[in-house]
Order: C-alpha cells, then structure tokens, then sequence
C-alpha cells in the first residue's frame, strides 16, 4: 500500500509508519535496524549542520538523519545504551535485557540514564515486541500491545492510557507475503472515531484511502488503479491534512508523490534515490523532479567507509534553484568500536 504523509513532514521518510512495515524488521538486530554491519560494540557521532537555508517539500525524505549519537550494543547485536553527552554528562537510556533458558530476549528493562528510574518495560516475543508500559517517576503513563500473524506480520496494535482506556488502534490485514490488504486506525475514543481505512486489491491493484473526522465525516479520499491516481477529493476549503501528500513506489528506486489540493488537482513529483551498495544501506543522491523532469531539490552524500563497510565521515550537500549550486548542508563524522 502507498506511504501516506502528513503534507508538512520533511524529517522522515515516509511519515507514518507502516504497521506491517515493523515485521519486516523482524529478524534484524538493533545494530542492523541503525544501518550497521558488522559486530559494532558502540558508535559516537559528531554531527555539524551549516548555516544553508534550504528546505525540501513534504514528502520522502532527502537528507537521512545519523540514527545512532551515542549508543553501545551487546555482541548480539541488541541497543543496550542509547542517547548523547550534554555539558559532560550523559542522559539517554540504559537497557537491560532479560532471556530465557535458550539465551533468546525475553524483556527490556529501560532506565532513564540520569535518574536509575525504570522508564519503560517490553516484553519480546519471537516476532517482535508484544507488549510495551511506560512509566514516569514509577507510575504508569501507558501500555501499548502488539499482535501478529502466524508469519509474523504485525497486525494490530492497540494502545492504552494509564486507565486501560482505549487511546489508538490500528488493524492490519496482510497477506502472506506481508503486503498489506487493509488497513484501519482508530485515534482518540478509538471506539468511535475512525482515523483512516485503506484498502488494496492486488488482483485489480485497486487501491482505495479514506481519512475521516472526530464526528465520523469523511475528510479526503482518493483512489488509484494501477499506480495511477484516478480520483481525489476533500473540502475545497480544507487546509492541508494527512492523506493529501502521499508516495507511489514505481520501482527502480523510484516514487512518485502526489501532493493534492481542495480544488481537487494534484501536483505530480519524481524522487529517485541512487545508493552506495546494493543493499541500499546508503544514499549517494537524492533527486526531486516535477512532473515534466525539472529537478526541484537534490541531496548529495559523500563518505568514507571502514573496512567493515560502515561510514565514518559524510558530507552531505544541497541544491535548490534558489541556491543556484550544490551547497553543504552536514557533516557527520563517527566513531565506531566492535567486538
């Protein structure tokens, strides 16, 4: 199903994420879920951001954020501490794993790394996370749970207050393959106020969004056959919402985003990424054309990469018409350490 975003998201990717897209993660590390290879017993970053003024539009992101600032990782890959040193001191978190007789994770016991004080308890089941309560200052705040499928796909995920009431639901079908069929979300009283329905066909490759309002109102829908954006529609006094900007993966490394309008015309965008490895762990380019194949935006990354195939050093660079030329944007240097 498509990646739908909030219009003004630039900091992500796809802006929410996908439920389903959480399994696939499954049976990767923490370490490999950073985009690390290798045994990596901890990373130290230093990220500086110049003083060039530019922006991309909303939608898939051009500029990747360095996931990890200070983290450390058992020999199993596992996130064990996570964070960054601020005037000398650390504040992050601190996680302690617990297994079961077969040396599998079990839970994660997380502490606030300035206080001690336990700030989240998760229970790991052989999917994923089946259960995650937060606290503060030892009180619960909430608990979220998650369901999958006997192929491991993530199919529901519901949250909880401190109370036990309902605060957000989402149910997924999935097929076995782990594309998603449907999809519904509920938010707040998610009894009775539906957030979004999604639905494909992967037979006909129809695909239908429709997002709602707190009084059950519909507030956008679209469609699209094949790909192909057949119909739009949402208040033409509506200001900008979620559902009105959203991604087509067309393959080769290609999306195409469609950012609609109250008067019911979408603006047709080309992002196409170009990656250092096959795996596509790093980008090399990013560029954003309109629909006629002007570029409109462009990110450009250069590194140096340790003979475990991980970065140490990276610049990123940027250009806009308004720029007029390629311009650094970030510099981004790490240090790694494995076991």
């Amino acid at each position: 199903m498509r990646y739908v975003l909030p219009s003004l998201a630039a900091s992500v990717l796809f802006g929410p994420f996908n439920v389903s897209a959480i399994a696939q993660w499954k049976n990767l590390t923490d370490a490999q879920r950073m985009d690390l290879v290798g045994t990596v017993k901890s990373v130290s970053l230093i990220s500086t951001r110049t003083d060039v003024a530019w922006q991309q539009p909303g939608g898939p992101s051009l500029v990747f954020p360095a996931l990890c600032s200070e983290c450390e990782f058992d020999p199993d890959g596992n996130q064990i501490k996570s964070g960054q040193t601020l005037d000398g001191s650390f504040r992050g978190e601190f996680t302690r794993l617990v297994r079961d007789a077969n040396g599998r994770v079990t839970e994660h016991f997380i502490e606030d790394a300035s206080t001690g004080e336990m700030i989240r308890h998760e229970l790991v089941g052989p999917y994923g996370k089946t259960e995650e309560s937060s606290y503060s200052h030892g009180v619960l705040q909430s608990r979220v749970s998650c369901n999958y499928d006997q192929f491991g796909h993530l199919v529901a995920r519901l949250t909880l207050d401190s109370d036990g009431n309902q605060k957000a639901l989402t149910i997924v079908h999935a097929s076995q393959d782990g594309n998603d069929t449907e999809e519904w979300d509920w938010g707040e009283d998610g009894q009775v106020t539906l957030h979004f329905r999604q639905t494909f066909d992967p037979k006909t490759k129809v695909e239908h969004f429709t997002a709602f309002n707190p009084f059950g109102g519909v507030n956008l829908t679209w469609t699209l056959i094949g790909g192909e954006l057949i119909s739009f529609w949402e208040p033409p006094d509506a200001r900008s919402q979620f559902g009105d900007n959203f991604s087509e993966d067309v393959g080769n490394d290609t999306f195409e985003n469609y950012d609609c309008h109250g008067d019911g015309t979408c603006t047709l965008s080309h992002i196409h990424y170009v990656y250092l490895d096959a795996k596509r762990r790093n980008p090399l380019s990013v560029e954003w054309r309109d629909e006629a194949g002007n570029l409109r935006v462009a990110s450009y990354y250069k590194y140096d990469i340790d003979v475990y195939g991980n970065w140490t050093n990276r610049k990123i660079r940027v250009w806009s018409a308004s720029l007029g030329e390629n311009k650094l944007y970030e510099i981004d240097s790490r240090s790694i350490t494995y076991w």
